[in-house]
């Protein structure tokens, strides 16, 4: 299925969907707002473009939502420092304290991402954003989104201890 996401915001150089794009790629978030798309998720200002839509897409898609609530907070958060370095060029050092405050204001254990993890996103929104500039009046700019490689930083309340699993592998035989 192909949904276009239409890019509102063009007073600032790199649109705030298209830094979520990076964002949670960059920091390995499955379950943002590029996660919940793949996984059924549609936003009011989204549309099809190719392919059908399930039977149950509403349902479906405010399951989707209401499931990964608190991984499209910490993606709004991480998406607004990697846009907010690239749009007021922040210094290196400035954007992480930010990264790392953002993260702590959701999560208690410490923030699992480097510097270099920071830098490469912006460097990679960066050059987006650049690309994003040379995009007409109905033109687009066609990305795919993959699900992230490599581990996901998981916050303790994501996890569920062993007795939970047991429980809920009981009660669905």
């Amino acid at each position: 299925m192909t949904v276009r996401l239409p890019g509102y915001d063009r007073t600032f150089r790199v649109p705030h969907d298209l830094a979520h794009l990076v964002a949670e790629r960059e920091f390995r978030l499955a379950r943002g707002v590029f996660g919940c798309i793949a996984a059924g998720a549609m936003f009011t200002n989204m549309s099809l473009v190719e392919g059908r839509t399930r039977y149950d897409a509403r349902a479906r898609s405010r399951a989707v939502l209401r499931a990964n609530a608190a991984e499209l907070g910490l993606a709004e958060c991480l998406s607004g420092v990697v846009h907010d370095a690239v749009e007021y060029e922040l210094e290196a050092g400035a954007a992480y304290r930010r990264l790392r405050e953002s993260w702590g204001a959701l999560r208690p254990e410490p923030c699992p991402y480097r510097p270099a993890d920071l830098r490469r996103a912006v460097d990679v929104l960066d050059e987006l954003g650049r690309r994003w500039r040379t995009v007409g009046p109905g033109e687009r700019l066609a990305l795919r989104w993959t699900m992230p490689a490599g581990p996901v930083p998981v916050s303790r309340s994501d996890r569920r201890p062993a007795t939970a699993r047991r429980a809920r592998a009981v009660a669905s035989r």
